[in-house]
């Protein structure tokens, strides 16, 4: 093993762990050092070398942000994916080519138009841009948006303010998606087969992206190293057949011509595919291994994996962020494990040269493969995504065989023909007829796992944890020594406890707050004993966008709340009830509280009510009335703790607060109408008395919330200051005497690329 290969992929991994990023000087006086000891230590300059590319490699991709005084910027680039629409929206990557550093390192945008003109992958533009970081809400269990943007070298995202054409799309692919997805879309499974044939996926409606998730057949459909290898095998055997039966040679010349005819079909695979950042790490990959293996260079598979792992990590040290990656490694170290045991399992038996006995170990050897692939993808798609597809096992172990041998040679082949017919001027779309009728099965499977219960089994953040604990002391079972098999058993019994005895209640007198982060908007969850309250619900934005689904469901999961005894909603402004309506179809014997008269069920007048141990306070208002003022504050209370949730009231129903002579004592607060200065009086902050001050407004919002002066009015009394949209989700416990507050940037989750990324920055003072 290349013990210098090693020591750097391994730094590199660790990367997705490091707080911060080495400064200038640092990562360059690593790299000076790493190149001094790279003949006596390999590995430490493995180390040192992986730090100072990392460090380098971020910087360069980051540096030309605008400063924060810019408020519009010039943007030429290539239109390369068109993302998907909202309402009005247009949202589309864009490949910036006015920076020098554009030819070496390809920087892309994340660009929203709206009323946009028709637009085509592959046309050149010259953009007018508001430009915004890409900083994004982190929660538990959510989708981590930057760490995403950062593996796709995503620098920025921005809304178009106009914007001239310079170029048509020249391209060979451009041409090619322009003409063949029109007369895809006239097919069932159209939409399918140009995610198939050309990695685009925007035919691809909400309704088979869930069924794509529920039989977690997601990764068939996505160009990857999957389709790669099996485009370059058949190549690899079809020229080798029809080498050896025109041309035979004693040499290994129409092996090595085979090879390179395999080679060129992989990239002009991941050529149609638009040469996306995945499909260029599983072509680096492929073809290392493939050229690898046609020298005869290396004989171990976890040498050969080693290297394909430096090399994708040299060429892209962010490439680790992606999940693309941990599927496409953890898919070959599986076969590479399985074939390695089964070769030694074969070699110690005796040699047996007859038929039937072949095909019989190739079954098996086939199906020893498929079912572990299927098994550790599935438990690893667990701890990506935070579920596993009950049944997506079995429709794995049929449907991946059936996409290797029918469905994608099928759709490279009639894509030929098709290609083929353009060029001698024949229109040939009924070829696609074959490809068509080659997903059926797919689309058949997707309706009989939908109609069967369970079909997607959430994961608790606490048993994926035990699912990687698992996972680790099993490999460490196969591949240590006897005196490492306890510690491996160690491993397993979280998971095996598990099962057995349900998993960890929290202690009855224990209860949290998580004041969640979406955005310029408000979402509380008050958790207790496995139960949960939910006040207000954050925004939903046209008909694919709501923060209930994108951020208060992967929550509620990840912590494994099934239950929500009662949701608030504190006024009917989009900002704290848009995903109303999701919640309560998620939750439907959750008792709504709210004096919005299409979902009430509990008005919001002044009462008190006991949840799970807490005395529940509605403090206000005391008479319906619509409005910001109208919003229904609650106060929960252990005994000890008190926590006062505010929505959006202002002034005057902070005067009626203070009237009504109610206890507004409270040791929590989060404050009114997100910090703007049309609320927080002094008399109303002296009255409640807070110690931890909590506002739920959104990083560069428009409005400018929190405002400073409001702030350092809080600040003044003593009492700490948090902001959800700079510390992502904030979390606060209650236990006996003790209130510890921890945040997802700082405590949860405290990692560089969760860090804010500043520029843009508005500064509305209203």
């Amino acid at each position: 093993m290349n013990r210098f290969m090693f020591g750097f992929s391994i730094s590199i991994l660790s990367s997705l762990l490091w707080p911060v990023l080495p400064s200038t000087p640092v990562y360059i006086a690593s790299g000076v050092v790493g190149l001094i000891v790279l003949k006596r230590t390999p590995v430490i300059a493995g180390v040192l070398l992986a730090v100072g590319w990392v460090s380098l490699f971020v910087q360069l991709l980051l540096v030309d942000e605008p400063p924060n005084s810019v408020q519009n910027i010039i943007v030429r680039g290539e239109i390369i994916a068109l993302v998907g629409s909202n309402g009005d929206w247009l949202s589309m990557d864009i490949r910036q080519s006015n920076l020098k550093s554009a030819i070496f390192l390809p920087k892309v945008l994340r660009l929203s138009w709206k009323q946009a003109p028709k637009l085509a992958i592959g046309e050149q533009w010259e953009w007018v841009v508001k430009p915004k970081p890409i900083t994004s809400v982190l929660n538990q269990g959510g989708y981590n948006q930057q760490r995403s943007f950062l593996s796709r070298h995503i620098v920025m995202k921005g809304s178009v303010k106009s914007g001239i054409k310079l170029k048509e799309a020249q391209s060979l692919r451009s041409k090619i998606v322009k003409k063949l997805k029109p007369e895809l879309a006239n097919f069932a499974h159209g939409d399918l087969m140009l995610a198939l044939l050309l990695g685009d996926k925007s035919l691809i409606d909400s309704e088979r992206w869930r069924s794509l998730r529920v039989s977690g057949s997601g990764h068939l459909i996505a160009i990857s190293g999957l389709h790669l290898s099996v485009v370059t095998t058949w190549v690899f055997f079809l020229s080798l057949f029809l080498l050896t039966r025109f041309k035979p040679s004693l040499s290994r010349k129409n092996i090595l011509i085979a090879g390179l005819f395999s080679a060129v079909a992989a990239i002009f695979y991941a050529y149609l595919a638009g040469f996306s950042l995945p499909t260029q790490r599983a072509l680096i990959m492929l073809l290392l291994l493939l050229t690898m293996g046609l020298t005869k260079r290396f004989s171990s598979p976890w040498e050969r994996l080693l290297y394909a792992l430096f090399f994708i990590l040299l060429f892209d040290p962010l490439a680790c962020m992606s999940a693309g990656f941990w599927l496409s490694f953890s898919a070959l170290g599986i076969i590479f494990l399985s074939l390695s045991q089964w070769t030694r399992r074969e070699s110690a038996q005796e040699a047996d040269t007859g038929p039937l006995l072949n095909v019989k170990n190739k079954l098996a050897m086939f199906w020893s493969v498929q079912w572990r692939l299927s098994l550790g993808l599935g438990l690893i798609q667990a701890l990506l995504f935070g579920g596993i597809s009950a049944y997506g096992l079995l429709f794995n172990l049929v449907l991946v065989p059936w996409f290797s041998l029918v469905v994608i040679p099928v759709s490279f082949l009639c894509f030929l023909i098709w290609a083929g017919g353009h060029v001698l001027f024949m229109e040939l779309p009924q070829i696609f007829t074959l490809v068509d009728l080659s997903l059926v099965p797919m689309s058949l499977g997707f309706g009989l796992i939908e109609s069967l219960p369970g079909a997607w089994i959430r994961v608790s953040g606490q048993t994926i944890a035990c699912l990687i604990f698992f996972m680790l002391g099993l490999l460490m079972f196969r591949v240590s020594q006897q005196r490492w098999r306890l510690v491996s058993i160690s491993l397993c019994m979280p998971l095996v406890l598990s099962v057995l005895f349900g998993p960890l209640m929290p202690p009855q007198n224990e209860w949290r707050l998580h004041l969640l982060d979406v955005g310029q908007g408000l979402s509380a969850v008050i958790e207790k004993s496995g139960k949960a309250l939910i006040y207000d619900t954050g925004a939903a934005y046209g008909t694919n966008f709501s923060y209930a689904e994108r951020v208060i469901l992967p929550f509620l999961r990840f912590r494994g709340l099934d239950s929500v005894d009662y949701l608030v909603l504190s006024h009917s402004d989009n900002d704290h009830a848009g995903g109303a309506k999701l919640l309560m179809d998620s939750f439907p014997y959750a008792r709504v509280i709210t004096d919005m008269p299409e979902y009430s069920q509990l008005d919001c007048r002044p009462k008190s009510l006991l949840w799970q141990g807490l005395k529940l306070e509605i403090l206000a208002p005391m008479i319906p009335e619509d409005g910001n003022n109208g919003s229904c504050v609650l106060r929960v209370s252990d005994g000890k703790h008190q926590l006062m949730l505010s929505g959006d009231i202002e002034k005057e129903a902070e005067v009626l607060l203070l009237d009504s002579q109610q206890t507004l004592l409270s040791e929590v607060l989060v404050v009114p109408h997100h910090g703007s200065r049309t609320s927080s009086t002094a008399a109303f902050i002296n009255r409640v008395s807070p110690q931890l001050v909590l506002f739920p407004a959104g990083f560069n919002n428009r409005y400018g919330f929190p405002k400073t002066d409001v702030v350092e009015r809080y600040l003044s009394t003593g009492a700490q200051v948090l902001v959800t949209g700079s510390e992502g989700q904030i979390s606060v416990l209650f236990h006996h005497d003790e209130r510890r507050a921890s945040t997802y940037r700082g405590d949860l989750a405290p990692f560089w690329y969760n860090s804010l990324f500043r520029f843009g920055e508005n500064n509305n003072t209203e």
